[in-house]
Parts: structure tokens; C-alpha cells; sequence
């Protein structure tokens, strides 16, 4: 509970604008206390609660239902619309919000870099994390108990090799656990380099980097799923505390279920 020394009691609760008719919002189901297991379906809706845009969120475990084959992806007025970015920039001209309007050209750019950073490398070391290595695996085979128990292994196996495809074309899987693991802790020691000292990455005010950053780091920091990285990230008090903040401010269900697992 914000008090009035409380550095974000004064920026604007979740879903303040209620009013207005909810987005759908399709996305992977909830596993753990966090948003979601995907950095990008994290990052829209916390994006959409830093907004305050009212949206429903419609659980599709299969991303080929999405527009591009992927998910996030919102449907707005009977339109479907994929891409983080570009549903973000259709939400800002459609809604007339806008959380990144103080910003400056500096300001921007960093966003632009962390983005970047995040999105078109560390993504794919999340995936090799997560989806590949056995301490990642083991936790997220659960988001297969879905599918039919007599089809079940051919389907983990059939994903887990078009994940590898992909991470080998893309380059990650051909390097050794080592460089692949050192390559996101120096993703990380960069963006938290640029980082202010809160409470959020510039300062005062929520904008749509935090909303990037929350949702990579949620998946790295506060689910069960070990490697290096999330001991790197996890030894920055600075960084726990601020992922921790995060979770509260805007998804105070999530915290809570947190606290209860953590009591239990």
C-alpha cells in the first residue's frame, strides 16, 4: 500500500481509465506469480496498466492464431493487430495516451537502445534459457498439460526442435552454454548501467521502457527457472528492488500470490 512518502503513491493506479471499452487481449496463459513467461506478452500488458487502458486478456497457448504466427497480439474495434511496438503506436494515436510524452531525444534514445538490447538479443537468450536448457525445460513443461497425455511427448518434441531451429539460425545455439549465458549478463550489466535510480528507469514517471524492462525481467528474476543470469540479476538490490516495485504497483494480484506462495 502507497503512503505518502512512498516515491510512486503519486503515479496514476492501473486501469485508471475504465471507462473506455476493453481491448482483447490474446496472449500465452499465466504461469508463476509474474504477468506472463513471455518478455513480450509481459511488456504489452504491462504497458496496457502503465497506460490504463482497459483490456481482456483471452489465453491462446498456440501463437499460429496470431496475425504474424506470434503472440502478443490485441483485437481493437474487430481488428486484429500484431507486434508489440505496433500495437503500442495504434494504442497511443487511438487512445490519445501517451506515458513516453515527457521524454527527451536522449531520453528516447536510450529507450530505443534498451529496447534493442532486450528485444533482438536477449530475447533469444531467454528462449535458450527457458525452452532449451534442462533447468528450463523442467519448469516450463507444464505449459503442455493442455495437450492430449497420447500426444504429448510428440508435441514437446516437435516445439523443442523448431525452438533450436530457430535459436541456430538466428546464431545463439551455436555457441557454448558459457558465451550464451556471459552474452545476457552483459545485456544486462548495460541496461542497468542506464537505469536511474528510480523508481522507475527514468526516474518518477512510468514509460513504455519499463514496461520492457519489467517484462524481460520478471521472466529472468521472479519465476524458478535457475541459471547464472537470474543469479547475476538477482545479486543487484537495486534491480530486485525494482522489479518487485514493478509488481506491485501494477499487478497487485500477482504480488500478493507471491507473498501467499512465499508464506506457504
Amino acid at each position: 500500500m502507497a503512503t505518502k512518502r512512498d516515491p510512486i503513491a503519486a503515479v496514476p493506479s492501473p486501469m485508471r481509465n475504465a471507462a473506455q471499452p476493453p481491448i482483447k487481449l490474446f496472449q500465452f496463459p499465466r504461469v508463476f506469480a509474474i504477468p506472463n513467461l513471455s518478455p513480450f506478452c509481459c511488456k504489452l500488458e504491462t504497458w496496457l496498466r502503465i497506460a490504463g487502458i482497459p483490456y481482456e486478456i483471452v489465453e491462446t497457448p498456440d501463437p499460429r492464431k496470431g496475425p504474424k504466427g506470434k503472440l502478443p497480439f490485441i483485437e481493437d474495434s474487430g481488428a486484429r493487430i500484431a507486434d508489440t511496438s505496433i500495437i503500442i503506436d495504434h494504442l497511443k494515436r487511438t487512445r490519445g495516451v501517451d506515458p513516453d510524452a515527457s521524454l527527451d531525444s536522449s531520453q528516447r534514445a536510450t529507450a530505443l537502445l534498451v529496447q534493442r538490447t532486450l528485444e533482438e538479443h536477449y530475447a533469444f537468450v531467454v528462449a535458450y534459457t527457458h525452452l532449451v536448457r534442462d533447468e528450463g525445460v523442467r519448469h516450463t513443461r507444464a505449459r503442455f498439460d493442455a495437450v492430449p497425455a497420447v500426444v504429448r511427448p510428440l508435441v514437446i518434441r516437435m516445439v523443442q526442435k523448431q525452438i533450436k531451429n530457430l535459436l541456430w539460425q538466428q546464431g545463439i545455439l551455436r555457441h557454448t552454454d558459457n558465451d550464451i549465458i556471459e552474452s545476457g549478463v552483459l545485456d544486462w550489466r548495460a541496461v542497468l548501467a542506464v537505469m536511474s535510480e528510480g523508481p522507475f528507469f527514468f526516474g518518477g514517471r512510468p514509460t513504455t521502457v519499463d514496461a520492457t524492462v519489467f517484462g524481460t525481467l520478471a521472466t529472468s528474476v521472479l519465476t524458478p527457472i535457475e541459471s547464472p543470469i537470474r543469479d547475476f540479476l538477482r545479486s543487484k538490490p537495486a534491480c530486485v528492488a525494482y522489479v518487485e516495485r514493478m509488481r506491485s504497483h501494477f499487478f497487485p494480484e500477482l504480488s500478493e500470490t507471491a507473498h501467499q506462495a512465499r508464506a506457504s
